[in-house]
């Protein structure tokens, strides 16, 4: 087959693409970088990470499937491909090992904010020998409320490491009822209430249009006073302006970003001006347990197409598909 590739070219994206390859020799593999032209107009396969628009379909009359190497897909036009025959599938967080590394990571964004850490790395680099005073001290997760919004692959493995913790479990999802055990369930519609009574959020949803800026200042607003606010999901979640304002106005005690809505993150974005904001440049998933669990998932995924298998992980389904797929 020709599989293209068409995403950024960072190391993870590098290594991927150079395992692919060794495991795959029988196909050809072209790589494609955003905002040139396509490398071949004769391809069966498009392996992406980031955007796809209708203008990257166009003319590919051979492309059957658009896999991405992630879970997100929101940057996918899904509807073009749809009405073009094109199959689309996401790589699902809880077989590519996504899921544990960005659980992970949100753990370590939780400490991070609650030790201050922007603050103590600066006290430690400056050398300065009189650590300045600060109105309150740190915080510890030990006994304290979270909340985590969604309760899905990354939100139920978040509930395991967290518990450890000997923190009181909550969670918001559209199904409450399928919450883990220990867990208190909220629907979607209680999303305030729940978040009234939290010293943590997390933020562990897919980022859509229905949700774009979900966490405004409103919401902000509700939330508990000295509370957390942890995103690991997509930056379109959150009203960033109310977020700066909800921390430098005390509000907030602090916030732990791995996503903004302009990214990569600018040097002249606000939110690097407030030490009491951790943020981190999407690289939550980045991991050797991610790039094994992806690598090997993609291939599942065409073996399993020249075979006429749909992907565990499709996302629509083409009422006139060029492969038909069962």
């Amino acid at each position: 087959m020709k599989i293209g590739y068409l995403g950024k070219q960072d190391s993870f994206a590098v290594e991927m693409l150079k395992q692919m390859k060794a495991g795959n020799s029988q196909d050809e593999f072209l790589t494609w970088l955003p905002g040139e032209k396509a490398p071949a107009m004769d391809l069966e396969v498009l392996l992406a990470i980031g955007k796809v628009g209708a203008e990257e379909l166009e003319g590919q009359t051979k492309l059957g499937l658009l896999q991405t190497a992630s879970a997100g897909y929101d940057e996918v036009d899904v509807e073009a491909a749809t009405k073009a025959g094109i199959w689309v599938a996401s790589a699902p967080t809880t077989k590519t090992g996504n899921g544990e590394s960005v659980a992970e990571f949100a753990v370590l964004l939780m400490l991070a904010v609650s030790r201050r850490l922007n603050e103590e790395l600066a006290f430690t680099r400056d050398g300065e020998q009189v650590r300045p005073e600060k109105p309150e001290v740190n915080m510890a997760l030990h006994g304290k409320t979270v909340c985590i919004v969604g309760l899905g692959g990354i939100g139920d493995l978040l509930v395991e490491r967290l518990r450890g913790f000997g923190m009181v479990l909550t969670g918001v999802d559209k199904h409450p009822e399928h919450a883990p055990a220990g867990v208190k369930g909220y629907g979607s519609d209680q999303l305030k209430f729940a978040l009234a009574t939290a010293d943590y959020v997390v933020l562990a949803i897919p980022g859509t249009k229905e949700n774009e800026n979900m966490i405004d200042a409103e919401v902000l607003a509700g939330m508990k006073k000295g509370a957390v606010l942890l995103n690991v999901s997509r930056g379109t979640l959150v009203d960033e302006p109310a977020l700066l304002v909800a921390v430098t106005s005390g509000h907030l005690y602090g916030a732990g970003l791995d996503v903004v809505k302009n990214e990569p993150v600018k040097p002249d974005n606000p939110l690097l001006s407030e030490p009491r904001i951790f943020v981190t440049p999407h690289i939550a998933g980045s991991t050797d347990v991610m790039l094994e669990g992806t690598v090997k998932y993609l291939r599942e995924v065409l073996a399993g197409y020249i075979k006429g298998v749909r992907p565990e992980g499709a996302v629509n389904e083409p009422k006139e598909p060029r492969v038909p797929l069962h």
